[in-house]
């Protein structure tokens, strides 16, 4: 038999604050991670990630997951998505379900010295 697999792993600043909802008999927590490069031409590209963390992880990110944490999540399923932004445009995202979470800052007082006013799609 053959395995087919995906596995993906984001590095990125999170947009927005967890919003936790109950999917049936399961809680998920859904977040917006910034993920950022400079072009060939040197123009800053941003593609948002979607991230839901389910069950135990839901829990870890609600908790501890705040707008501007820097964060790295891994996964092992990804949708293609979109967001429409301030002019009407449709712009991508990619939506991934969690399977691992890791928090690489601790804000202090939410307040992490990033102003950045981009775009948060949610």
């Amino acid at each position: 038999m053959m395995y087919t697999s995906i596995n993906m792993q984001v590095t990125g600043f999170v947009g927005s604050d967890p919003q936790v909802r109950q999917v049936g008999d399961q809680s998920v927590a859904s977040f917006s991670v910034a993920v950022s490069r400079k072009n060939r031409a040197g123009e800053k590209q941003t593609l948002w990630v979607r991230v839901n963390c389910w069950n135990k992880l839901s829990e870890v990110a609600s908790q501890y997951v705040r707008k501007g944490s820097l964060v790295q999540v891994t996964a092992e399923w990804l949708r293609p998505s979109a967001w429409v932004d301030q002019s009407g445009t449709p712009q991508p995202s990619l939506d991934m379900d969690a399977n691992r979470l890791v928090l690489l800052d601790r804000a202090e007082n939410g307040d992490n010295g990033h102003s950045e006013s981009e775009d948060i799609p949610f």
